[in-house]
């Protein structure tokens, strides 16, 4: 932590030893002793390497003067901490929350890349990138033994598996791991789809049903994911579903086809609950049922996974499923024939801000690294950051990040208080707000890294790409956007 607190300094004097070191290179060419013919070319780093060390302790004096005392103490490390002095935080909460930010720097942080440069080696090996990656497997031991396991299940009156934290709570935990999405959030058994669907089953499954698949969910030995898109159907409404569940003397057969099945492409996907219909004939919010769905059951077909622009999201990855009379047996309905729709609606609580929280930890990661490169980029004849246009994009950065925060801690608290129903307007608002934010801003910061920005030599593609679909996974805008004029005009005309 103390090396953290002093890393502008760290860093101006690890470029101050390099001007010296390419003084010393040059000075030797000058005396005719040097050891490369080349060496004369390390003049022109000398000045350029100081000078940036310059800037960085400019920069870093400056931002300290301008922090207010109060606020000095917060991590930066995407929870904004002591910057909440109205929400009241259990003594569990402050201690997880430590633990997490330990963690990120111990082992997420650092094994960023190794992820994907483990995913590259074993895809190559192994001829597929649909793997288990051992990195996976032994980061989780570690976050199993600290404690950090889980921590999504909130207080809830229905059961009792939660982790002692309330929705608020969560919210600041499941930010600081949405700065490295692709490993945090499964590392500790918190990732999508696999949160909704533990849900579901701490909430509406079976004892039975609970053995045999929420338990071994719950203890990271399997994966899931939800079957509900289908590309014949605009699927944002639900009632548009085709996929039939057609009920037998023991059972149920089911027929459809599926898409943007997240998660079915991992090897350790054992689990599909899926939404189709059971009695067409039913009114239009009967007709809808989930069902429990092995995914090594015969006539199960996996025919293609699918990009989100480009990136295959491997080894979690979306997959395209073909159920072709597919049989399961009667005790793996889902809370009854025709209560798709209140399963989803109990699914749209807490599970469904869980993306927007992540999001404002991609923000806010990628605002730090905006400003960190503009800081460091020379253009005519000044660092970037000193340049009006990039000021503001920082400064409305910093607005909507904090906009956006206050809005889903707002939606978290309503949920604490009131329960999901009652919640549904700040979860709708919030569902719309966060991936625009998220999509700016970290807009914003390829903009500043220029061509860098675009490529696979920063996070920042992956992560736009993430913001943006999830205007479409996460249940498209413009649902949302209805949502929220509905009620707005329901509660306008209830004070007439």
């Amino acid at each position: 932590e103390d090396l953290l607190a002093h890393f502008d300094y760290h860093l101006a004097l690890s470029l101050f030893r390099m001007a010296a070191i390419a003084q010393g290179v040059y000075k030797r060419s000058k005396l005719g002793n040097a050891s490369s013919s080349r060496a004369h070319k390390y003049g022109q780093f000398v000045e350029f390497t100081a000078n940036i060390g310059n800037t960085v302790l400019q920069a870093s004096a400056e931002e300290s003067k301008s922090i207010p005392p109060h606020c000095r103490d917060v991590d930066g490390l995407g929870s904004p901490g002591s910057l909440l002095p109205t929400f009241q935080f259990s003594d569990r909460f402050q201690e997880l929350r430590t633990k997490l930010l330990r963690f990120m720097q111990e082992h997420i942080y650092p094994n960023e890349r190794v992820l994907f440069q483990q995913l590259k080696v074993f895809s190559e090996a192994k001829g597929s990138r649909w793997i288990e990656l051992p990195l996976m497997a032994k980061l989780k031991e570690h976050a199993k033994k600290a404690g950090l396991w889980n921590l999504f299940l909130t207080k809830n009156e229905h059961h009792n598996l939660d982790q002692g934290l309330t929705n608020v709570e969560y919210s600041v935990l499941c930010e600081i791991m949405g700065r490295v999405p692709w490993l945090a959030p499964e590392v500790a058994n918190c990732s999508a789809p696999d949160t909704g669907n533990m849900e579901v089953l701490a909430l509406y499954g079976t004892k039975k049903q609970q053995e045999k698949w929420l338990k071994p969910l719950m203890d990271g030995e399997i994966r899931s994911c939800f079957g509900m898109t289908e590309p014949r159907v605009a699927s944002s409404d639900a009632a548009n579903i085709q996929t039939t569940i057609t009920p037998t003397r023991d059972g149920y057969v089911i027929n459809g086809h599926k898409w943007w099945t997240s998660g079915a492409m991992d090897p350790r996907c054992k689990l599909c609950i899926l939404m189709g219909k059971t009695d067409k004939t039913a009114s239009k919010y009967r007709q809808q049922s989930m069902i429990l769905v092995p995914m090594d059951a015969k006539g199960i077909t996996i025919k293609r996974p699918l990009t989100v622009f480009g990136y295959d999201d491997a080894p979690h990855g979306h997959a395209e499923v073909i159920f072709n009379n597919v049989k399961v047996p009667k005790e793996n309905m889902l809370l009854g024939e025709g209560r798709g729709f209140e399963i989803a609606q109990g699914r749209l609580g807490p599970g469904r801000i869980h993306h927007c929280m992540r999001l404002i930890g991609m923000a806010e990661r990628a605002l730090e690294m905006m400003v960190h490169r503009t800081q460091l980029r020379v253009a005519f004849n000044k660092t970037l950051a000193k340049h009006g246009s990039i000021q503001q994009d920082i400064a409305r950065s910093r607005i909507e990040i904090d906009q956006c925060r206050l809005l889903t801690l707002q939606a978290a608290e309503t949920i604490d208080r009131l329960g999901n129903r009652l919640a549904s307007q700040q979860v709708a608002m919030i569902k719309v707000a966060a991936p625009e934010m998220a999509c700016k801003v970290i807009d914003r910061a390829i903009q500043s890294y220029g061509g860098m920005g675009v490529c696979q030599d920063t996070i920042l593609a992956a992560m736009w790409s993430g913001a943006r679909t999830l205007r479409l996974a996460d249940g498209p805008d413009e649902v949302h956007l209805r949502q929220v004029a509905k009620l707005e005009m329901r509660i306008q005309r209830s004070k007439l």
